[in-house]
């Protein structure tokens, strides 16, 4: 049965004429009128043919394999057009209030908003008139509010349909584009009585139309008035009575079923993984059904297939055929489809595309890759979720049918975004191929005893085999799109990186214009430190100050960075005293540099902290002449301990928490997530293994050089096993004396020593081996290095420099940026930011790294002047830069916020603001800051898996695999957008 749950035309067909309530428009006088909750009509809907918005109702969410995408919509990120949102007047809800808006929206923001209004939430698209930056979704399952996703280059800036930058990109430009859909729609209505050429005329007039419009991002099958039930059918919709482990597996049509190979025409007959299930052949014959007014749903016309609506009877288009696109005496050959499905190396080695070849010997060969790794423009990726448990509030459990219990969940979205695109290898029930992936469960939880404390907040989980919690998961995106529009005066040459519908070359492989070395970073699922989650407390080193968890943020939800943007219109109120107090935060738990029995036994030592690093419920410190220190700082947000720091939790006597060195200068975890080499496998999981350096943290000692000590007693759950020790002394002739800072990047350590650089394997923890040593003059006196994919980022006594490491044995110095100081460096896809010490911060663009640039220098009017470390955090989907700035303490920095130009894009400029400061009170001066949890990073540049992946047999690409990318014979290869490139390809006729 149809219900009206959405008002548009393009989800709802017909049915979009009844509303999004739900009631009855039935004749039956026993069935009450204005009602929701009843269908349309009492009846089956003829031939199955439901509209896309019924299968909203429920496919919003991950656990029901997010169909939002299809439409053009994801949720919405909690922040941007928040205005709208959140009243003027600073909402107090009780807790009354609280459950009862729950029970709608299980995300606690709602309760401060308008979202907690059944009539708001219902009525949300009378706000598309007023947006700035988006437009909001008529369906709103959860009580959720859905947001529409455009086209926009990597800057974040609105193209049209031709890749072109948008001029108007005002409300009544995002309108239209919504809009838009509808009239594309009408090319296709009463097709079956048009001819090719009509169509296609038909077609160039919309065309015309949307020059110089944003393009509203939903599938193009959507787009051209597909609804679900034209391509999935009674096996896909309701099952075989049979139990699948996952959605996928159920699933009995493919891509090629429709539209082909490049060989071969589509047999219009179903080939998935359920397939086998549809009849004793094994297959579902496509031309054997009907649409609800009796047309074959599938029609063969000569070499052409058509397809008829299920759901609007006067619908028809025509299913173009793969090897209709790669043939140049065909009206749909496109050169840019061609070139993709026939690339491949020759015998001489050079790439070569076109002409008859046998498409086992093509890079994208169907059996490797499926066809939506390269078709789909976009991928929902949701960074975290904080999942919060309260044991002290009775309530019946949310879809477990009046069960009752005295724990109840909330649901909080933390940072979601479309910018992001990776891929990785699917899992067994579609044949292992390269498929898309996103982050799908960055989970972070936390939990309230019965007494209303904190017991810990913002946790991050290990899986049962080891991966990290934060996990990921390949999936079908349902965005698929065009190409870039061409045609006879098309060239080639003009066409720009990141402005397409469709995955070009320089999406996924080295560009030859060498800008692309953050998106490759991305792609592989490297990371870029772009989305990384510092929460509710950053940790700040403090020299002989000690150390400092230091509140930034709110502690309901939303969690806002105090002093941001956000929190202005969140929490007015509270944003006002912010202000009033000059923008100084209140609230930090301290720990001295020595524990109390220390400082005792030995008063006139120095002790300092030099270095931090949280993980989990344990917070690392490098603490010179005291060694390594490890903090207990699980109840940090506790009110029922008065000391939320600890040095020895359980008892002095039943651990212990430090390792003595000569002059511990710093401390790595090879990993911000805590992925665990020692927990047992289940061969029925299909999960690798975690690799034993894992296993260790990395300490660097001015004497001693390089440290590892065990640290997998502390990611097992056991306080009875914490004694830590060394497990490993390593200063190869003295190489590494004087060491002061250590960078772990996959299975290499970058050590700054008086040497230079020192380059470490690791591939074997207690056996490393030098790779190589960068000597001066091409570094002098080194500081920090940052690591993305093939390039390092290095702070010298000269600047910052660049080098390609693409062989880490030989890396070549690129570039300098001359500094007058340049303490440490943080690279965020394509901004490197350094702490500059007077000069504050410096944000250097390195989307090139052979050629960087200052992009600007931030010191807040000259508030910031002794910066000496910098981290980045992404709250919502405002970045912010957290610095250490010496005697000034801890500086919050907003680099990004959704009045930012482009700020849904995959790296747009920076717009710095100083918001919030802590000073120090204790002491010292602030030297460190922690990193944040790498939220989009899933394996390491040597290939090892960290995260746990949402597919029985899924898994990132190992080494061997994400070299084939960019490495050809040990060496970086190049591509171009332009098929015609003759550097790079040859074209055969």
């Amino acid at each position: 049965m149809v219900y009206a749950n959405d008002r548009s035309p393009v989800h709802s067909g017909p049915y979009a004429r009844y509303g999004n309530r739900g009631e009855s428009f039935s004749p039956d006088p026993t069935i009450p009128k204005g009602e929701s909750g009843h269908p349309i009509h009492h009846q089956f809907a003829p031939g199955n043919g439901i509209p896309t918005s019924q299968c909203m109702i429920c496919h919003i969410h991950p656990g029901t394999t997010v169909m939002n995408s299809y439409v053009g919509y994801m949720w919405w990120d909690e922040e941007t057009d928040a205005e709208l949102i959140y009243p003027a007047q600073q909402r107090s809800p009780g807790s009354e209030e609280k459950l009862a808006v729950q029970f709608r929206n299980p995300n606690q923001s709602a309760a401060k908003s308008l979202l907690a209004d059944p009539e708001f939430v219902a009525n949300l698209t009378d706000l598309n008139d007023r947006t700035q930056q988006t437009q909001f979704a008529d369906f709103h399952g959860h009580g959720w509010a859905f947001r529409a996703v455009f086209k926009h280059d990597r800057k974040g800036n609105l193209l049209d349909h031709r890749g072109e930058p948008v001029a108007d990109a005002g409300n009544a430009a995002l309108r239209a584009a919504v809009q838009m859909p509808e009239k594309i729609r009408e090319v296709y209505r009463g097709a079956d009585g048009k001819g090719p050429d009509a169509i296609r005329r038909a077609e160039a007039a919309v065309a015309h139309e949307r020059d110089g419009l944003p393009v509203h991002l939903l599938d193009i099958h959507m787009e051209r008035g597909m609804h679900c039930i034209d391509c999935h059918f009674i096996q896909d919709m309701h099952g075989n009575t049979k139990l699948y482990g996952e959605v996928r597996a159920a699933i009995e049509i493919t891509c090629i079923d429709c539209h082909g190979t490049v060989d071969r025409v589509a047999t219009l007959r179903t080939s998935g993984p359920a397939s086998i299930t549809s009849s004793p052949e094994g297959g579902r014959d496509l031309r054997t059904l009907r649409t609800p007014s009796g047309k074959r749903r599938f029609v063969k016309e000569g070499g052409r297939i058509y397809q008829n609506s299920m759901v609007e009877e006067d619908l028809t288009w025509e299913i173009v055929q793969t090897k209709a696109t790669v043939d140049p005496r065909s009206d749909h050959y496109n050169a840019l489809s061609a070139f993709a499905k026939t690339v491949r190396v020759a015998e001489d080695g050079q790439m070569e595309w076109g002409g008859d070849v046998a498409p086992e010997s093509c890079a994208h060969r169907n059996d490797l890759m499926s066809c939506i790794a390269c078709h789909s423009s976009w991928n929902p990726s949701c960074f975290g979720c904080h999942l919060v448990q309260r044991a002290n509030q009775k309530a019946p459990a949310l879809h477990d049918e009046g069960d009752v219990s005295r724990n109840l969940t909330s649901y909080n979205f933390q940072t979601l975004r479309d910018d992001v695109y990776m891929l990785a290898r699917d899992g067994n029930a579609t044949g292992n191929r390269i498929n898309p992936s996103r982050s799908s469960c960055a989970i972070h939880v936390g939990s309230y005893n019965n007494l209303r404390e904190s017991v810990y907040v913002q946790q991050q989980t290990i899986s049962a085999e080891g991966f990290s919690g934060i996990a990921f998961s390949t999936n079908v995106p349902h965005t698929v799109r065009g190409g870039p529009r061409r045609d006879a005066s098309t060239d080639f040459g003009q066409l720009r990186a990141g402005t397409h519908e469709t995955k070009m070359c320089t999406d996924c492989h080295l560009a030859k214009a060498d800008d692309n070395n953050a998106v490759v970073a991305q792609l592989l699922m490297q990371g870029t430190n772009y989305t990384n989650f510092i929460g509710r407390y950053a940790w700040l080193g403090m020299g002989t100050g000690g150390l400092a968890g230091v509140v930034v943020t709110e502690q309901d939800e939303p969690q806002t960075v105090i002093g941001s943007g956000f929190h202005r219109i969140a929490y007015p109120d509270d944003f006002r005293k912010h202000v009033a107090a000059d923008g100084m935060l209140q609230h930090a738990s301290h720990h001295a540099a020595a524990d109390i029995g220390q400082r005792i036994l030995n008063p006139l030592k120095t002790r300092e902290v030099l270095q931090v690093q949280a993980r989990g419920e344990y917070l690392y410190a490098a603490c010179g002449a005291d060694g390594l220190r490890v903090y207990d700082i699980a109840f940090i947000d506790n009110k029922g301990f008065s000391q939320r720091i600890t040095t020895a939790p359980v008892s002095p006597l039943g651990q212990q928490f430090y390792v003595k060195t000569a002059y511990a200068t710093a401390v790595a975890a090879p990993a911000t997530t805590a992925p665990d080499p020692t927990r047992t496998h289940d061969p029925a999981n299909f999960e690798g293994s975690v690799h034993e350096l894992y296993a260790y943290l990395y300490v660097t000692d001015l004497e001693e050089g390089l440290i590892l000590v065990g640290a997998g007693t502390l990611l097992d759950g056991n306080p009875l096993n914490n004694f830590l020790e060394r497990a490993l002394t390593w200063n190869p002739g003295g190489l590494l004396t004087g060491a002061r800072s250590i960078t772990i990047a996959g299975e290499q350590a970058w050590i700054c020593c008086n040497a230079g650089i020192v380059v470490v394997s690791l591939a074997k923890p207690k056996c490393p081996e030098v790779l190589a040593v960068i000597p001066a003059p091409e570094v002098i006196e080194p500081r920090s290095v940052a690591i993305q994919f093939r390039h390092a980022f290095v702070c010298d006594a000269e600047g910052l420099k660049t080098f390609d490491i693409s062989d880490p044995c030989a890396p070549v110095r690129l570039a300098t940026v001359p500094l007058p100081r340049a303490n440490s460096v943080y690279v965020a896809r394509t901004y490197a930011y350094v702490a500059g010490g007077p000069q504050g911060l410096v944000i250097v663009d390195v989307e090139k790294p052979a050629a960087p640039f200052i992009d600007q220098v931030f010191d807040a009017g000259g508030c910031i002047d002794d910066a000496r470390d910098v981290k980045l955090g992404i709250t919502y989907v405002s970045q912010f830069a957290y610095v250490a700035d010496g005697a000034n303490g801890l500086r919050v920095i907003q680099l990004t916020s959704p009045d930012t130009p482009g700020n849904v894009g995959f790296s747009p400029r920076p717009t710095p603001e100083l918001v919030a400061t802590y000073p120090v009170t204790k002491g010292g001066v602030a030297l460190s800051v922690s990193e944040g949890v790498d939220r989009d990073r899933a394996v390491d540049e040597s290939g090892n898996q960290l995260s746990v992946f949402g597919r029985v047999g899924a898994r990132p690409f190992n080494r061997e695999e994400q070299e084939k990318m960019w490495k050809r014979e040990g060496k970086p290869w190049k591509v171009s957008d332009d098929p015609f490139d003759a550097e790079l390809y040859r074209a055969v006729r």
